[in-house]
């Protein structure tokens, strides 16, 4: 696989520090959850998980596991009266406990479904109790489909909902149904995206849980640490700043790491034996705690015949599984989205989300919005290839521009009328599409299919896609910076570094706030007990929101370098400046570290210390795109070699281009890019969960099939663009979640060029294409 490590807009890449964490993961020296230190008389908790979908718990005897040596207590649907807790409560991040119980106590909903914790000395002995744990089970059918579950008739998963409608919601403007009269063309299609997982490299959700009289203190995986204490403290009624979050390393996260039941229970453990519970999860374990939603997007586009773009009406039928959990956030994102940058006059979308026996789903990267990008790009691609308008001219006309809105004053949501209001686009989508187009060496315009030198049966055909998020999300953060005895400059936050560099990008908003070299600055671990707030790393939060509340605390604190040069050496502070790690005044000049000798140390051995904040309240706050303050986009473009003779596809060359404003570390961003890419590889050729006879059938690492490096492009160009129009530090902005959601598109439209199939479904398997094939007109 060749990288263009050089390619960015503004001339090259610069000289920069490695990324703060290197050397501990290169050593081996990094501590994740897993190796954490057990704390005296630490003990571990294993869960008993149902195996089937959908079951009616009959009886539950766990004499068995409780008779084992070292077993300490078991957790079970007959003991749960011996717990202090309180029952379905509302969780801070996303309603994790509505319609959830802390363990199913009455029927399982999903295979996976935890029935029951049990604790015990060691590991083994509680694993081997847990496969002790006798339950009697009512098999009932599952409901794997929103058609399934949405059919008259269908079983309620949850009785005291209603109906198998978690969420409905929908977003309209302009007239549709006049629109699609007024179109010269109307397009219809559907577009789906199944289940697939995250497979984060550490499984998840692992803690440790330690309850003592003055609180419960947690080392976790989780991204959002302060939902975890609000959940927890919620459910256990105690104060959130009674429990306490610690984020070790994390193996990646990418939605993957949210809050969940097992944590709960293990807390509700550690409570009742009065000992630190630690939970680890086994890969199979992580297959059943989270997913990503299905989707299925149902869209009729309007176009005049010179390729404008005039109405638009989507459907979306989403899966969010057998609880809760990320329903409100995907159902609100897929909707907000399907539209997808696109200049469309008139447009509706309507939207329900049903329960179904799947694992629940929740955040997954680019949360509901990969899905819609993958039904409104790939829709697009097939209105201009009817036109015969080629597929850059197609979407230069009719993507919004910079400067641009939605082409409407007012809009309705759930039939409500207000008014219309989101950001200017702030990006040049023409620049993007250029210069992903060249990359793989085309123009944007000339069709397929190439016929493969030397051989019959292998096209070659290429496409493009756009995408667009928000940049980032409503949020508020909190930094404190502070100097020790020796000059190094500490940087105390709670952004939990998932594995993408967010400990990187503090360090050198740090260090150029301060003018410092980046050696000189020390970023610390998450831990919630510093009472520094941050809504969590997460919808590309931590770049704009953490980076400026960094670069607040380091403004604040060059002021209290001023005033404590002033005390010490005399002068206003005003007097004192501060450029390359120095303070000047005159023909004084003193370093950081000679500041601090002359300084009494106060508490926690620092010796100056300052905060600053960041509220994100952008110039735009809207109910139906959240408060934002930049655009987020994407654009794609690749080659595919397609196999006539077995269907099978190659993914040749491969170019993604993101907006980033300012590029702060280069390696960091562009592994953000080709992450995200890689992955989007993953759902758009090989990954799905597979559910049949009743169960999940591939949620294992053996079966469950990821993109290999065979899978990967030979050729594959990442491209940053950097003009200094973000709102983030120096002018950056959020692009960790650009490019997974073009990949999708731009290989099916690839595969359109080659073969003349449109692939409707995810992944593009070779069986999927044959069929397409042979279903071809003669």
């Amino acid at each position: 696989m060749a990288l263009d490590v050089e390619k960015r807009t503004n001339g090259g890449a610069a000289i920069e520090y490695p990324r703060v964490d290197i050397r501990d993961k290169v050593t081996g020296a990094a501590h994740y959850v897993e190796d954490v230190p057990d704390l005296p008389g630490t003990v571990y908790a294993v869960a008993v998980r149902s195996p089937f979908s959908h079951a009616n718990i009959v009886s539950v005897d766990s004499s068995r596991a409780r008779a084992v040596p070292g077993v300490l207590a078991v957790m079970d649907p007959t003991s749960l009266s011996e717990y202090d807790v309180q029952l379905g409560f509302e969780s801070h991040a996303n309603v994790i406990m509505t319609h959830h119980q802390l363990i199913a106590t009455d029927r399982a909903r999903f295979d996976g479904d935890v029935v029951g914790m049990v604790a015990a000395e060691d590991l083994r002995t509680a694993r081997y109790a847990a496969s002790l744990v006798d339950i009697e089970w009512d098999i009932l059918a599952p409901l794997f489909s929103h058609r399934e579950a949405l059919a008259d008739g269908a079983p309620l998963l949850h009785e005291d909902a209603g109906s198998n409608v978690a969420v409905a919601d929908d977003l309209e403007w302009g007239d549709v149904e006049g629109g699609l009269r007024e179109s010269d063309y109307v397009y219809e299609g559907v577009f789906t995206s199944p289940t697939i997982y995250h497979h984060p490299i550490e499984p998840g959700m692992s803690m440790l849980v330690n309850y003592t009289t003055e609180g419960i203190e947690i080392w976790s995986q989780s991204n959002q640490p302060f939902d975890v204490a609000s959940d927890v403290a919620a459910l256990f009624g105690i104060a959130a700043d009674h429990v306490r979050v610690h984020v070790p390393y994390v193996g990646g996260n990418f939605g993957s790491k949210h809050n969940a039941s097992e944590t709960l229970s293990a807390t509700a453990l550690s409570m009742k034996l009065g000992r630190p519970v630690k939970f680890l999860a086994t890969e199979e374990d992580s297959f059943r705690q989270t997913a990503r939603h299905h989707v299925d997007y149902r869209v009729k586009v309007g176009v005049k015949l010179d390729g404008t773009i005039v109405a638009m009406d989507v459907v979306l039928d989403m899966d969010t599984g057998a609880y809760f959990t990320g329903a409100q956030i995907a159902t609100g994102n897929a909707v907000t989205s399907a539209w997808s940058g696109y200049r469309v006059p008139n447009l509706r979308v309507r939207a329900r989300t049903a329960y179904t026996n799947k694992v629940p789903a929740a955040m997954f990267r680019n949360t509901g919005k990969s899905q819609t990008a993958f039904g409104s790009d790939a829709a697009m691609d097939a209105v201009a290839r009817h036109l015969g308008i080629a597929p850059i001219e197609f979407r230069q006309k009719n993507m919004m521009k910079r400067g641009e809105t939605i082409p409407v004053k007012t809009w309705k949501r759930n039939g409500k009328e207000s008014d219309a209001r989101i950001p200017l686009m702030d990006t040049d989508y023409a620049e993007l599409m250029e210069q992903a187009v060249a990359a793989i060496g085309w123009d944007g315009r000339a069709p397929g299919p190439i016929l493969v030198e030397g051989s019959s049966r292998r096209l070659r055909g290429r496409g493009m896609a756009c995408s667009v998020r928000r940049g980032s999300h409503i949020g508020s953060a909190t930094a404190m910076a502070s100097m020790d005895r020796d000059g190094m400059v500490t940087i105390w936050q709670n952004a939990p570094d998932v594995g993408e560099g967010a400990h990187t990008v503090i360090s050198i908003v740090a260090a150029g706030t301060l003018g410092i070299p980046q050696d000189q600055i020390v970023v610390s671990e998450t831990d919630t007990g510093n009472q520094l707030h941050f809504s969590g790393t997460s919808s590309q939060r931590v770049t704009v929101q953490m980076g400026n509340a960094v670069r607040n605390a380091c403004d604040e604190f060059k002021k209290v370098l001023q005033s404590a040069a002033a005390r010490v050496y005399g002068g206003a502070a005003d007097e004192w400046s501060i450029s390359n790690g120095v303070l000047r005044r005159g023909m004084t000049m003193l370093s950081f570290a000679e500041l601090a000798q002359r300084l009494p140390v106060e508490a926690g051995g620092a010796v100056l210390r300052a905060r600053g904040d960041y509220v994100h309240g952008g110039p735009i706050v809207s109910a139906r795109f959240g408060d934002h303050d930049h655009w987020s986009p994407g654009v794609a473009a690749v080659e595919v070699d397609v196999d006539t003779e077995t269907g099978g596809v190659r993914v040749l060359q491969y170019a993604a281009v993101a907006d980033a404003g300012h590029i702060m570390h280069y390696h960091s961003a562009r592994g953000q890019i080709e992450g995200g890419a890689i992955m989007g590889f993953g759902a758009s050729l090989t990954e799905e969960l597979i559910y049949d006879e009743g169960q999940l059938m591939n949620a294992d690492p053996f079966q469950y099939r990821l993109p290999l490096m065979s899978d990967i492009p030979e050729q594959f160009r990442t491209i940053l663009l950097e003009h200094g129009d973000g709102p983030g530090p120096f002018g950056s902005k959020g692009i960790a979640q650009t490019s997974i959601p073009c990949v999708a598109p731009a290989i099916a439209n690839a595969i359109y060029d080659a073969v003349g199939v449109r692939l409707g479904s995810i992944p593009f398997t070779p069986e999927k294409i044959l069929q397409g094939i042979e279903a071809l007109p003669r």
